[in-house]
């Protein structure tokens, strides 16, 4: 699963593919929600690719951290429903 929309980041690049990466969690203070987000779907594709045949990677991904309410629970199912509640992502489309 993925998400869909159209960001302009700081540094002036358009992203538009957001993924989960991983699901932290700090006991009793915060879970964290890794979003890896990329240019488009088709740079996902060709990273899992890459990582498949072990072969050097030169894609572009900018990565932050949630920090959020610790949740004892906290999933990848659950945090994509999370970050669909967020204004960066407000507009998006699933991928699934």
């Amino acid at each position: 699963m993925a998400l869909n929309k159209s960001i302009a980041l700081d540094n002036g690049i358009t992203v538009n593919y957001h993924r989960i990466a991983s699901v932290n969690s700090i006991t009793n203070k915060a879970s964290i929600i890794e979003i890896a987000s990329y240019t488009s779907k088709e740079k996902r594709e060709e990273e899992k690719e890459k990582i498949e045949n072990r072969e050097p990677i030169n894609i572009y991904i900018h990565t932050q951290y949630l920090s959020t309410n610790y949740t004892k629970d906290l999933n990848v199912d659950s945090a994509y429903e999370y970050i669909k509640t967020l204004d960066m992502f407000n507009g998006y489309t699933d991928d699934i």
